[in-house]
């Protein structure tokens, strides 16, 4: 009898013995880059149709790890904090929104609905993070673009593009608000700068 009423109570003492030993799940907070807010352009829209390829990266921003450069070369990445999708796709994501609202294309896409398309934009995506440098922060976003012509694979133009956001707040919610400003620059300076170099392609 006094065997039979032991086991039980053993049997609860190592379930609570293995539980406090677990390590605590920690807590997440995930974000949204903020949505761009373009008007519609005031200039006619080009005939041809664009897809925006999900830009190449590294494997840190491949993944949806809210990342920020302390100093040197070293990179991490915010404790408790992520985004909703990996920082590649998230930009793409943000890419296609301020395409859209501006008009400037008959069309756009990705490659995830693989629809016919006239032209083609890929990229690498060389930073986008938090950056100190001297003591001063900035939200920074960096990428190398090519214009190609998907039938014969021919680059139609390429260019190097570097957005620096200053922040004078570095919480997470701050540095979230920065990188959206930050993809707001790069939008704008990737619109004009495909809309022209399709422009000057099609004159004789």
């Amino acid at each position: 009898m006094i065997r039979s009423k032991l086991i039980p109570t053993l049997l609860t003492l190592t379930a609570l013995s293995a539980c406090s030993v677990l390590p605590k799940t920690e807590p997440v907070t995930t974000y949204q880059l903020p949505a761009p807010q373009f008007s519609a352009s005031s200039q006619p829209a080009l005939a041809q149709s664009l897809r925006i390829v999900t830009p190449a990266a590294s494997y840190a921003l491949q993944t949806p790890r809210i990342m920020v450069t302390p100093e040197g070369n070293t990179i991490n990445s915010y404790q408790g904090a992520r985004w909703t999708d990996p920082n590649a796709v998230l930009l793409r994501e943000h890419l296609v929104q301020a395409f859209q609202q501006d008009g400037g294309f008959a069309s756009v896409s990705t490659e995830v609905h693989a629809l016919q398309t006239d032209v083609q934009l890929f990229s690498d995506l060389r930073q986008f993070q938090t950056l100190y440098q001297g003591g001063n922060a900035s939200a920074v976003i960096e990428l190398d673009a090519k214009l190609v012509d998907p039938g014969s694979r021919q680059v139609i133009a390429s260019r190097h593009f570097r957005v620096s956001q200053p922040l004078t707040d570095t919480a997470v919610p701050a540095v979230v608000s920065g990188l959206g400003a930050a993809a707001d620059t790069l939008a704008r300076q990737l619109l004009d700068w495909s809309r022209t170099a399709l422009q000057q392609r099609q004159q004789p």
